[in-house]
This record gives C-alpha cells, structure tokens and sequence, in this order.
C-alpha cells in the first residue's frame, strides 16, 4: 500500500476539500505500474469467495476492473453510460455524477450477467457510493450474488460507505483519505497524520 501511497502523494492534486485529481495516473492518463499495485492489493480479499464478474462504471472503472478480474480470473463487465441501441435485454438505473453534475443512465446488458454469478463491484473512487449502489442494485435485479465492493480511493468523510454497508457485503478500499485541504495540497490518510503535498 505505501507504493500506492507515495504515488498519491506525489502525483495527486487536489481540488477541494471533496475534490482530488488522479486522471495523471488513473482514470484518464493510465500508468500500468499504478494499475497493477492497486489490483495486486485488492484482489487477495476476493480471492475466496468465487467471483465471476468484476463489475464496474465506463470509464473511470474500466482497467482496475480488467485488473482485479485478470488477478481473480474473473470476467470484467462495465456498464455503459445511455441506453445502447444494440444491447438486448439492458438491466438500467440513473445516477447523478457528482463530479460532472448530471444525471447518467447505467445499463448492463442481461446476457452478460445472472443466476449464479458472483459480483465484485470494483471503482477507482468510493465517495457517495451512488454508482456502487445502482450497480449492486443491477446485479440483484440480474439474479447475481453480491460479494463485495472494492475501491482504490475511497473518501472516508463523505457518504459512501454508510450507504453501501446496507448490502452487508465486504467494502475494501486500498486507500482511505481522510481530508483534504486544497490550500496547501495536504491529503490525511486515515489513521495517518495530514501529509503536505509535493
């Protein structure tokens, strides 16, 4: 985990107090080396509960969800974002961003996701859990078993995880920030003292 850490540290800006830019490394600029620690770490907490399907939200999710099922020998499944004219049998919730401040339609489609299946709902940030909520409320509606949420970012000082412990499933996150400050690029980790920025 300090690698990850480090490089959250070094890398990492931040925009506010709810606000932390990681798309250098994570969600839109990708560094292989990241990706592969944060699978690394996540996947030995869902090594024995069978997972089939790591399930995630285009696109944010999508190569840390490819990771962590490569580790478990799982499917990766990203939902997409509008309603595919080609998808058969779509499985939809509406989400509202809140990092872009509008409503999104998620849909899986039904063929690729059921009965039997083992779902592992894996994102790069947990913050309202908005998203891992309508995803664990798809894979339920598709017949799937839930078996736990895995985050690479998660910010302890919002929402997100109280609202996901009601799907009494385990809740991973590699990396719990505790606050931030955006004047002086401070990130606290959880049960870490506040570190400054580089």
């Amino acid at each position: 985990m300090s690698v990850l850490k480090e490089w959250i540290r070094r890398e990492a800006r931040v925009l506010g107090p709810e606000f932390l830019q990681v798309d250098g490394f994570l969600n839109h600029r990708i560094a292989p080396r990241f990706i592969e620690e944060a699978g690394t770490a996540l996947a030995p907490s869902f090594r024995t509960v069978g997972v089939t399907h790591v399930l995630t939200a285009e696109a944010a999710g999508n190569v840390i969800a490819y990771e962590t099922a490569r580790r478990l020998g799982a499917k990766a499944l990203y939902a997409k974002k509008g309603k595919a004219q080609t998808m058969r049998r779509p499985l939809t919730r509406a989400v509202l961003s809140p990092t872009k401040g509008m409503v999104t339609d998620l849909a899986v489609s039904a063929d690729y996701l059921g009965s039997g299946d083992r779902v592992l709902i894996v994102d790069d940030f947990l913050y309202e859990g908005e998203t891992s909520r309508a995803l664990a409320e798809i894979a339920g509606e598709a017949g799937a078993r839930l078996v736990g949420f895995g985050f690479v970012i998660s910010k302890e000082f919002a929402s997100g995880r109280a609202r996901l412990e009601s799907f009494a499933v385990p809740i991973v996150a590699l990396i719990p920030v505790a606050s931030m400050n955006a004047e002086t690029g401070a990130i606290a980790f959880a049960n870490e003292p506040e570190t400054q920025a580089d």
